[in-house]
């Protein structure tokens, strides 16, 4: 334990769930504790505690540095980027987790706070934004660019050259075309098959 950093979770719903399993396989961290929303019955996620709110962070700082914003993002970013904004206000770090069963260029550019779960593929000059969630077997081709705060779902098809802006989510099964660009906080559903530009504010289902 004394070779691991400390890292808090900022979080503690499923996707926490799927977070610690690759945290605990990566053997770099020590999981200290998980943060939850005020009044929350959630006492222990996978043997883990939950051991205050966002309000308790200041002190929590103090012995822990290290920060990953754990809620899931499905209809909205809004609570993983106020977590996120909130921790690295008060001087937070946020290393980029990645599982080792998946499989990063070494050309590729991963910011801060993202988290890569089992056997997704980042290839070549591939730049991916801070705080966002690279799911279990989501590709991502060459050249591709994913803004900040965007989740990638489980088994998502990004082609090359792809451009998918900040806040987006891309559903589970979702395609999308070589060169497209989806637009700032739009929302592409579950299987959708996308060959043209989304624009912003889209919801596509």
């Amino acid at each position: 334990m004394s070779s691991k950093q400390e890292i808090i979770l900022l979080g503690a719903g499923g996707h926490c769930k799927s977070c610690i399993e690759v945290i605990l396989g990566i053997s770099k961290y020590y999981i200290l504790g998980i943060i939850d929303k005020d009044r929350s019955s959630t006492k222990h996620i996978l043997g883990h505690d939950v051991m205050g709110t966002d309000k308790d962070l200041e002190s929590i700082l103090i012995r822990c540095p290290n920060a990953l914003v754990t809620v899931g993002q499905i209809k909205s970013p809004e609570i993983r980027i106020s977590l996120f904004e909130r921790a690295k206000s008060l001087g937070f770090n946020f290393p980029v987790i990645r599982s080792h069963h998946c499989c990063i260029s070494m050309s590729a550019q991963i910011s801060e706070g993202t988290i890569l779960l089992h056997h997704a593929l980042i290839n070549t000059s591939v730049k991916v934004g801070a705080n966002c969630i690279i799911n279990s077997k989501a590709l991502i081709e060459h050249d591709s660019e994913i803004g900040a705060h965007s989740h990638i779902s489980t088994g998502a098809i990004i082609n090359g050259g792809v451009r998918v802006e900040d806040r987006c989510f891309i559903g589970s099964g979702a395609i999308i075309h070589e060169g497209v660009v989806i637009g700032t906080d739009s929302i592409i559903s579950a299987g959708q098959v996308i060959r043209k530009d989304v624009p912003s504010n889209s919801v596509v289902k």
